[in-house]
């Protein structure tokens, strides 16, 4: 019977501990969840206003007055100290300069923040820093973690302490599309031959003349545009030329860009670049867009049989 109130007693005891535990536990977390959140806008504050606004004087919504800030430069590099005067000095300086834009970015769940004591707290992540140039693509400069100490007076939490680390700012240059050697036409006749072909079927096109189109496309015509899909029929690619096009579209050749490759016992392959005019639209821009079309060959009568319109 003792042996059983004692076990009572312990189960009683391990249910109120654990009890106990789970309430802590769920404290801990709402208090750590907005922990979290009063630092990361506290940190959009900071660079919002190195970044955006350039209100340096707001800087002290953030900073705190003996605010320290750590710059790591690496093995081979000597670390640098800013007090809070010659950071807002560097940060006016780099305002003053309106061709200076940069972007801040935290990486993705990177972004953590520690309490330590009632009011103290650390804040780590992961960030990358962009310099944005005019009519350039933005260039990454920097990346780095970072590890701040913020301190909470009177309510309010500003930061003591910045220590950039593992800090990186050489990047491997983007890599390059690959640029196939300049084309250079066949010395052979059938180079010629195609082009005069295009400009007579386009000149169909841009006229109306949709009989001599049809004369000049092949029967078992396939036509696959990027946005309309394939169309195998020769008399509905006709009837949607004289719906859509006649009167209303131009086609512009791009000078030089047609290239010209012989298709053995059966015709060639032209590859270029043209763009659309909107004739309700003058003036409208127009972008060049790619094509490849090939010929078949039946004696001296060439025909399109395939087209592919990219744009």
């Amino acid at each position: 019977m003792k042996s059983c109130f004692i076990l009572l007693n312990t189960t009683i005891l391990i249910l109120i501990t654990g009890f106990g535990i789970q309430t802590s536990t769920a404290q801990n977390a709402k208090g750590a969840d907005a922990l979290f959140r009063q630092l990361a806008y506290k940190d959009s504050m900071l660079f919002d206003i190195a970044f955006n606004t350039c209100n340096v004087k707001a800087i002290g919504t953030v900073l705190s007055k003996d605010f320290v800030f750590f710059h790591d430069n690496g093995y081979d590099g000597i670390t640098v100290d800013q007090s809070l005067s010659s950071f807002t000095a560097n940060l006016e300086k780099f305002c003053a300069n309106p061709d200076n834009k940069m972007r801040r970015e935290i990486v993705k769940g990177s972004l953590q923040a520690f309490a330590v004591g009632a009011d103290e707290a650390v804040q780590t992540g992961v960030q990358r820093l962009y310099m944005i140039r005019k009519n350039q693509p933005e260039q990454l400069i920097e990346a780095s973690k970072f590890t701040r100490t913020w301190k909470k007076t009177a309510g309010d939490w500003k930061m003591t302490q910045e220590t950039d680390f593992l800090v990186k700012t050489q990047f491997d240059p983007p890599s390059k599309r690959y640029e196939p050697a300049p084309y250079v036409p066949s010395r052979e006749p059938l180079y010629d031959v195609i082009v005069r072909m295009d400009s007579l079927y386009f000149d169909t096109y841009n006229t109306c003349n949709l009989e001599k189109m049809a004369a000049m496309t092949s029967d078992s015509i396939e036509f696959y545009h990027d946005r309309g899909g394939l169309t195998t029929s020769k008399k509905d690619l006709i009837a949607s030329i004289k719906k859509n096009i006649c009167g209303k579209v131009t086609r512009e050749l791009m000078p030089g860009s047609i290239e010209v490759y012989p298709i053995p016992n059966y015709g060639a392959v032209e590859i270029g670049y043209h763009r659309f005019h909107n004739n309700q639209e003058p003036g409208a821009p127009s972008h060049a867009s790619k094509f490849v079309t090939l010929w078949q060959r039946d004696g001296d009568t060439w025909k399109i049989a395939r087209v592919i319109s990219l744009h």
